[in-house]
């Protein structure tokens, strides 16, 4: 295996806390170039293969990449998925032209080959990293990328089932089931698709433009449609109040969507969140002891890497060569009959639906794995 320079590629020690009982992550790398300083971190090793996204921000915390590689790892061991989870963050300014962007992350990548080479991490899109991000990195690996699948639109998929099974679960009828979508971005704008409005409807949205509540609950469609044609900015464009942020997160709602930054839910807006359920679109959106908060509260509460499985579960399977119509098949049975069972459990017992979650997903851990994320006494 070639090297890199060891300058430009360093093993770290990971600043900042563990983290809710997590022992250190298996490998930590710092890469720096001209325009950017990136961290690989990755948490687990299975099959010594480790994936996940790169997400790329110009004040990116160095914790925050931690916590998303944790939640790869619980992610692809409760689906027995053959991979230990990873995440990469890049922090560039958002000034850089796209010549430079590019140009920055092909050299990301290239400083990274032996290890994406060898499959030891496989990036994968993220927050402000699309096709032309992701291939821009492996090109720079040496490797070209074919046909690059829509995540978006297969995570869309499972929190759509994810959002049903709550309903079902908060017993509710004779009304439609009201939402609040804190980050209406591209698994929003496919989720809207889904969403029959005789069932659904969505009391307010934010974007990184603003936020909004409707004057009347807004239907599904009327915003994903509004989204196609002004962006992010359409929630100045929609009518209703103008809100701020924090005002989404603690609508008073059946079902509340965070779909931002992680630690979107924290301690104040636990302490302030009305939702009945809250069923994340993005990893990691709560922060330390808000669990605890909402669970006395009796919020019902699922896991990001359950609800928004359908990046990497579902679009595995179709980039397999699994009809479509199949996967479909296979989420509305199957995946859905895993939400509902975590439910259930969590109903009974009485525990939080993360913890339940989280327990399933230490079970299928390797061993090696399962030690690294066992919890605190």
């Amino acid at each position: 295996m070639s090297t890199t320079p060891a300058e430009e590629v360093n093993p770290v020690a990971f600043p900042g806390h563990a983290g809710r009982g997590q022992a250190r992550p298996e490998m930590s790398i710092l890469v720096t170039g001209p325009d950017y300083e990136g961290h690989v971190v990755i948490d687990t090793l299975v099959e010594d293969r480790s994936a996940g996204g790169v997400r790329i921000t110009d004040d990116l915390p160095l914790d925050e990449v931690r916590e998303l590689a944790r939640e790869m790892s619980l992610k692809y061991a409760l689906f027995h998925l053959p991979r230990g989870g990873a995440k990469a963050g890049l922090r560039m300014s958002g000034d850089l032209d796209r010549t430079a962007r590019l140009a920055a992350l092909e050299d990301f990548g290239r400083k990274l080959a032996p290890i994406i080479g060898n499959a030891i991490y496989s990036p994968g899109m993220d927050m402000n990293c699309g096709p032309d991000e992701l291939r821009a990195i492996y090109r720079g690996a040496g490797i070209e990328l074919g046909a690059i699948t829509d995540t978006s639109w297969f995570t869309a998929m499972s929190v759509f089932h994810a959002v049903k099974a709550t309903a079902v679960a908060l017993q509710i009828s004779g009304r439609p089931v009201t939402l609040a979508i804190e980050g209406f971005g591209s698994v929003a704008r496919h989720l809207a698709d889904r969403l029959d409005p005789a069932e659904f409807c969505i009391v307010s949205v934010a974007t990184i433009e603003g936020a909004v509540r409707g004057h009347e609950p807004f239907a599904p469609s009327c915003l994903g449609e509004a989204r196609d044609c002004h962006g992010d900015a359409f929630v100045s464009e929609v009518g209703g109040q103008q809100i701020d942020r924090e005002g989404v997160l603690t609508e008073e709602v059946d079902i509340l969507l965070p779909s931002s930054r992680i630690w979107a839910i924290s301690t104040a807006v636990a302490n302030g969140l009305r939702a009945r359920a809250v069923v994340p679109i993005a990893n990691a959106p709560y922060a330390e002891d808000t669990i605890k908060i909402l669970s006395a509260r009796g919020v019902l509460c699922l896991p990001g890497y359950l609800s928004n499985c359908g990046g990497v579960l579902a679009s595995s399977l179709a980039d397999l060569g699994l009809p479509v119509p199949d996967v479909e098949l296979l989420f509305a049975d199957h995946y859905r009959a895993i939400v509902d069972g975590v439910l259930r459990v969590a109903e009974k017992s009485g525990r939080p639906g993360t913890e339940v979650a989280e327990a399933l997903a230490r079970m299928h851990m390797p061993e090696r794995a399962k030690r690294k994320h066992r919890p605190p006494a």
